[in-house]
């Protein structure tokens, strides 16, 4: 599937969203459970928000739809009254707002649909949250300020003028062969990470699901013995390409769908760019 969010980052950045179902789920007779939404927050900030449901979960799709709408509404309660942070002290204090809420909001709503499974015969509520596992990865951008909150293994890349391609958000586990932290894990609040990026020459954004970071990332092994996985110079053809509005948003859908990526993940794959016209 490839969607056109409209422009609500404003008429200098373009943004292509393409989300396809991964082959393995395909075989398995499993829908998408990646969620993405893209939305204005306030006059002058976008969010970007990118939900990978645990394909091993039940309702891991309906838990990806609750993240992604969680962040939705506590970007717009943290920043989208009054007028945006001022200052980097500022983007922090507002981050951490905008963690809080996201996660009170989303359990709110994952409770809410297993008190209503547990009254109706089905698990306890305690073990049905276990079915809405998903991650997620979020950013709040207003040019040059960049929030981001993350748990899980999506990933995000950003190019800057004159700088190559950067992994500013990865996954832990990738690296180092752990389990993967979802939203509903019991561990979850020391696994989220939040940060801010103050940077005016990023001119490009890829919110990636985990389902193409092998077709997307490199990885080598570093002095300590550990795997670590960077973004390559040829991810900057994605920005270069997309950037561009004569190129037409379903290609970036056809590449994910593609018997190339197909290979290299079983996993649904989602990619939501921004990129900064020229």
């Amino acid at each position: 599937m490839q969607a056109n969010p409209g422009n609500p980052a404003g008429d200098t950045w373009r943004i292509t969203v393409a989300s396809v179902v991964g082959p393995g789920h395909v075989r398995s007779g499993l829908p998408n459970q990646d969620r993405w939404l893209v939305r204005p927050i306030g006059t002058r900030a976008c969010l970007y928000a990118v939900a990978d449901g645990a394909g091993s979960r039940d309702r891991s799709g309906e838990g990806a739809e609750f993240a992604v709408l969680a962040a939705g509404k506590a970007a717009d309660s943290a920043f989208g009254a009054g007028q945006h942070p001022d200052g980097i002290d500022a983007w922090r204090r507002a981050m951490r707002e905008f963690r809080m809420l996201c996660v009170q909001r989303f359990d709110r709503s994952v409770d809410r649909a297993a008190a209503e499974t547990q009254a109706a015969g089905g698990l306890p509520v305690r073990e049905s949250r276990r079915e809405f596992a998903t991650t997620l990865l979020a950013v709040v951008a207003a040019p040059p300020y960049f929030g981001y909150l993350s748990v899980g293994d999506c990933f995000l890349v950003v190019d800057r003028r004159l700088g190559d391609p950067r992994l500013v958000v990865s996954a832990p586990e990738r690296e180092h062969a752990g389990a993967t932290t979802f939203l509903t894990s019991d561990h979850r609040d020391e696994h989220l990470t939040t940060g801010v990026l103050l940077d005016d020459r990023i001119s490009a954004l890829a919110l990636c699901s985990d389902g193409v970071a092998e077709g997307l990332l490199s990885a080598r092994m570093e002095g300590d013995g550990k795997l670590h996985y960077l973004a390559p110079p040829a991810f900057r053809a994605y920005f270069d390409t997309f950037s561009d509005d004569r190129v037409d948003g379903r290609e970036l859908a056809a590449k994910l769908a593609s018997a190339e990526f197909a290979a290299t993940s079983g996993d649904d794959k989602t990619i939501v760019l921004a990129v900064r016209r020229p």
